[in-house]
């Protein structure tokens, strides 16, 4: 009802110069010959991993067209500096007019689904044009697995139509046959995050991101990244009980948290630096504060030792898999509900040491920073959890190809 009445300010919208959001969530898309897949990535997240799926497409086919869809503004300009070349609009509303109206435009020779982006009259429009649909890298969180249950009679006979659903883990697997899912159907293909992370980075690398930083070649590192509220005060009670040599990188999760570090660390009658007042200068300051956007991974490359922000405090952690990619051992505290799987995988590996406050932080750093061999072997066993799991986009794009080049 609310979409019928809110027909006349979508036209109006959509003739505005310049709004095209609303022209393409009305169905008029970008008109595409060729019949490209048809990649779907709600939001930023979703989007990163579509590259390794579009490189693997193009190694076995290669020239392949891609086309990608998003629901937000910051995932469209995400997916458009990330895959160059791909044409990128914004998701039709999920109304049978658009989505029909769209499906003419593009002509998929598949569409592709990140993650839970279940749109009930795309994928039965699709299967009605005998479309094949995918979703990758599917995941159902204890969360969410209830409603999809309470409302199986709906979605069952919709994933049945899907030709494959590829799920993250093994775990996933098994709640999408909870819900009457054709086993067939189901594969655990593995994490394609795994596909998109840095590997190490030279020695050679190193030491020039850490000149850039202003730090020296025998300087040892913690990085603390992505922290937030309540958390910088438990890192530097730990860091502070560490030899003078240790080094700490801090990383505020958001951009306007910088002032509040900032103030947190001049009320300490701590000495240190901002990233936006050096240019590769050396310090004699032994903190340096990453006010700054896009190098935390610059920043885990130049260090020794990752700590994983949000952790400490009970918002969920983030992601450690980006540290353990680069040889890094990881440290976390016990909240890491948001990557519950790789923390458990970095810590049956020795990859990784969980602590549940600042005294057990500063026990777990004395530990490592005492013996520089500890930090390469649990370096070594968390790059070997990452390397391990790499490989979900080539099963998958094999997939994929399979059903659009059968006769």
């Amino acid at each position: 009802m609310a979409f019928l009445l809110g027909w006349p300010y979508l036209l109006l919208a959509g003739f505005v110069p310049g709004n095209k959001k609303w022209r393409q969530r009305c169905g008029l898309v970008p008109k595409i010959q060729g019949n490209p897949v048809w990649f779907h990535a709600a939001s930023m997240g979703e989007a990163a991993l579509v590259p390794p799926l579009i490189e693997a497409l193009n190694k076995k086919n290669a020239g392949h067209k891609t086309v990608i869809s998003t629901m937000t503004q910051t995932g469209q300009d995400r997916s458009a500096r990330i895959n160059q070349g791909a044409v990128t609009f914004f998701l039709p509303l999920d109304f049978l007019f658009p989505v029909f109206l769209s499906l003419g435009r593009i002509r998929p020779s598949a569409l592709v689904l990140m993650e839970t982006e279940l749109w009930p009259n795309l994928m039965w429009l699709c299967n009605v044009r005998k479309i094949p649909v995918f979703i990758v890298n599917a995941r159902l969180s204890d969360r969410s697995l209830p409603y999809y249950r309470f409302f199986g009679f709906l979605f069952r006979p919709l994933l049945n139509r899907v030709e494959c659903i590829a799920c993250q883990s093994i775990r996933d697997a098994e709640r999408y046959k909870s819900l009457g899912v054709a086993p067939q159907k189901i594969i655990d293909a593995g994490n394609i995050k795994y596909d998109t992370i840095s590997k190490p980075v030279s020695r050679e690398q190193k030491m020039k991101l850490r000149e850039g930083l202003g730090f020296s070649p025998e300087d040892l590192i913690l990085v603390a990244g992505s922290t937030r509220e309540g958390e910088e005060e438990m890192i530097l009670d730990a860091w502070a009980g560490l030899p003078d040599k240790i080094k700490l990188i801090i990383a505020p999760r958001h951009p306007e948290r910088f002032p509040v570090v900032e103030q947190i660390l001049s009320s300490r009658g701590l000495a240190f630096s901002r990233r936006s007042k050096i240019q590769g200068q050396k310090r004699s300051q032994n903190i340096l504060l990453l006010d700054s956007m896009g190098e935390l991974i610059d920043a885990y490359a130049a260090g020794d030792i990752a700590f994983i922000g949000g952790s400490l405090v009970p918002v969920g952690g983030h992601n450690p898999l980006e540290p353990a990619a680069l040889g890094l051992p990881v440290i976390f505290g016990p909240h890491m509900s948001n990557a519950r799987e790789s923390a458990q995988s970095l810590l049956t590996a020795k990859g990784a040491l969980q602590v549940s406050d600042a005294g057990e932080l500063q026990t777990a750093l004395e530990k490592l920073t005492g013996d520089r061999e500890s930090i390469r072997r649990l370096g070594n066993n968390a790059l070997r959890v990452v390397e391990e799991k790499r490989g979900a986009s080539e099963k998958i794009s094999l997939i994929i190809l399979n059903y659009i080049n059968k006769p």
